[in-house]
């Protein structure tokens, strides 16, 4: 199995995913109750805070998950022949797309009777050229297109984040001046 085939199957199940983001609004739901307790003069203040600091951990969260996004999509770029998953035949080299197509091609057989290859080497030399360019057009297209969205996120949440976090930073100044 492959690199990549083993980490399809290590992405969490549903289940797992929906308690996960439970757990975790819960347990931001139970910070904001213990921050809006106390004065009633401080609720909407804190519920400014609250809603600041939550923006800010939401654009962190999209932050890191863009860059993720970005930095797969770089290693994709760099080598489009070996991005995409472990399946069917290998394109790195003319050699292991004819020893895994010629492995392959009993599979693909319905009636069950082995066919000899009567494939040429200069045949199934351009059958294998014309499968590159065609991965590797698509790898482009598929980087591309993760690499611009990806990028906007980013830039998108960082400026919530810094937005959010200067704002947050001259509401806990005026508060705290207020209060001396």
């Amino acid at each position: 199995m492959s690199d990549n085939a083993a980490f399809i199957t290590d992405w969490p199940s549903l289940p797992e995913l929906f308690f996960t983001v439970f757990l975790i609004a819960a347990v931001w739901l139970i910070v904001v109750f213990f921050a809006l307790k106390g004065e009633e003069v401080d609720k909407p203040n804190r519920m400014a805070q609250v809603y600041g600091y939550t923006v800010c951990l939401i654009t962190l969260i999209v932050s890191l998950v863009s860059l993720s996004s970005i930095l797969n999509a770089m290693f994709d770029r760099a080598n489009p022949l070996q991005s995409e998953f472990g399946f069917g035949t290998v394109l790195t080299s003319f050699e292991g797309y004819k020893a895994t197509y010629r492995r392959e091609q009993p599979m693909f057989d319905r009636n069950g009777t082995a066919k000899p290859d009567t494939m040429s080497d200069a045949s199934l030399h351009q059958q294998y050229d014309a499968i590159v360019k065609d991965r590797i057009a698509s790898t482009q297209y598929r980087t591309a297109k993760s690499l611009t969205t990806g990028s906007i996120f980013l830039v998108v949440s960082l400026v919530l984040f810094g937005l959010h976090w200067r704002w947050v930073r001259r509401l806990n100044g005026a508060h705290g001046g207020a209060a001396a």
